[in-house]
């Protein structure tokens, strides 16, 4: 059976990343929102999103604050293992840096574009192999019932490339899925907050506390977040959340079941992955607009409507994934 009572720690962990997600969410919020330039609703919304424009963007940079400082807690708690968390951390801020210098365009060009994709996929590609390769390099192997959630059993070229497909494509995947107030920021905590209790079930205590933390600070920025929202995270909140995720999930070597646990990133990208070659294919579309969501609106469906649902989903999948984990481990 699996012991529960080394739970508590993550309870501590979870309650500390709300109160500091909703301080500096709060902090960013009231410094960003003096300037009046920011830039258009995104082109490739309905024109429902217009009433958006002038909100602020960019409150990641509080989500990733909030995590940098808790993580000093975390690594209290963790003791020796504490140093496993320094290359998950050093991801994070290189991803939120990419955000914050899309951010930035965005705002001095009055544009609803930033960096050109090619650029900065190529760079988060050659990151993440970095990240992977360290991982595999100097992170003990998973046991054999674990190998079944993940990439652990495979040789280490394999880990090293399926792992940074993992870690780029939650990053981007966050991203998209990052369309609707409070939409991304809740799912991330119902992602996070399962991750938790399955890395503790896999013997990685520091992971858990660490995704702990995520899913409060996520929670918290929800708070700003939540329809109508007061802030949005920005490429920054997005990238940054996104690439912690999957970092967690390659780290604990469970990433198949990852997969599952973000089953409404996953369809957000494949909508738009869909979209395309069968546009360029055909000249026609499957879906009215893309990522999903947004088609969703189109169909008629209220904000709020649309974000309650996905979540539901998105609890379903991480009630899923957590009986898988009790039954195999």
């Amino acid at each position: 059976m699996i012991d529960w009572s080394n739970l508590g720690p993550t309870e501590l962990v979870f309650c500390l990343g709300l109160l500091v997600g909703v301080i500096f969410t709060d902090i960013v919020r009231r410094i960003i929102a003096r300037g009046n330039r920011w830039p258009q609703v995104r082109e490739d919304t309905p024109d429902s999103h217009q009433h958006k424009r002038g909100t602020p963007s960019m409150g990641g940079i509080g989500i990733v604050v909030a995590i940098l400082l808790g993580a000093v807690v975390v690594g209290m708690l963790a003791g020796s293992s504490a140093g496993r968390l320094v290359p998950l951390l050093g991801l994070m801020v290189v991803f939120a840096g990419l955000g914050i210098a899309d951010d930035y365009r965005k705002l001095v060009h009055q544009t609803s574009t930033g960096l050109k994709a090619r650029y900065r996929i190529s760079i988060e590609f050659v990151v993440a192999a970095a990240f992977t390769w360290v991982i595999v390099a100097a992170w003990p192997s998973t046991t054999n019932d674990v190998a079944v959630l993940g990439f652990s059993g495979l040789p280490a070229i394999a880990r090293i490339i399926l792992g940074a497909l993992v870690v780029v494509g939650s990053a981007n995947a966050v991203n998209l899925t990052d369309g609707l107030d409070g939409l991304a920021a809740g799912l991330v905590a119902l992602c996070a907050g399962s991750l938790a209790v399955i890395c503790w079930v896999v013997g990685r205590p520091e992971l858990a506390l660490l995704s702990a933390l995520v899913a409060g600070v996520s929670a918290g920025f929800l708070w700003f977040n939540a329809h109508p929202a007061r802030i949005f995270m920005g490429d920054v909140g997005s990238l940054a959340l996104g690439v912690v995720l999957g970092g967690i999930a390659v780290a604990a070597g469970v990433e198949l079941l990852f997969a599952l646990l973000a089953a409404v990133f996953v369809l957000e990208t494949l909508s738009v992955i869909i979209q395309v070659v069968w546009f360029q294919t055909t000249g026609q579309r499957v879906f009215l607009m893309t990522p999903f969501h947004h088609g969703l609106e189109l169909r008629g469906w209220a904000e709020p409507q649309i974000v309650t649902r996905l979540w539901l989903i998105g609890a379903v999948a991480a009630a899923v994934g957590l009986s898988i984990v009790a039954a195999v481990v």
